[in-house]
């Protein structure tokens, strides 16, 4: 068995938090949406995901004065990949928009300027 790698020689990591159109009404097609905007090489990992309609959506739309019907969630990339995500995010506009909203390199950063809690352990 091969030896972990230590803390410095891992990949860095980026933590998007973006909204995305209420149409989106399941994880998966998330995912598909998100891989569609993105070339094949780019590795991303889908964490927090609330749909519009919940709590935590309205919440976040009452305190950010968005009238728009969104969904809200965090994508984890390599930092090596972060422009290329950002741009790619920022490139399409449409129905079928991404919004990156906060990025940062600690998830807690993300949660908390989106407003978002902190998913109970299982």
């Amino acid at each position: 068995m091969a030896a972990k790698l230590s803390k410095a020689k891992r990949p860095k990591r980026r933590w998007i938090g973006f909204s995305f159109p209420s149409s989106i009404r399941s994880r998966n097609e998330l995912e598909s949406h998100f891989r569609q905007l993105l070339p094949e090489t780019i590795h991303f990992r889908l964490y927090d995901t609330h749909f519009f309609g919940s709590e935590v959506v309205t919440n976040f739309c009452e305190l950010q004065s968005i009238k728009e019907d969104i969904g809200l969630a965090i994508v984890c990339v390599h930092l090596v990949d972060y422009d290329l995500v950002r741009h790619s995010l920022s490139e399409h506009t449409g129905e079928e928009t991404l919004n990156s909203l906060s990025s940062s390199g600690k998830i807690r950063l993300v949660r908390q300027r989106l407003g978002l809690p902190k998913p109970r352990k299982k």
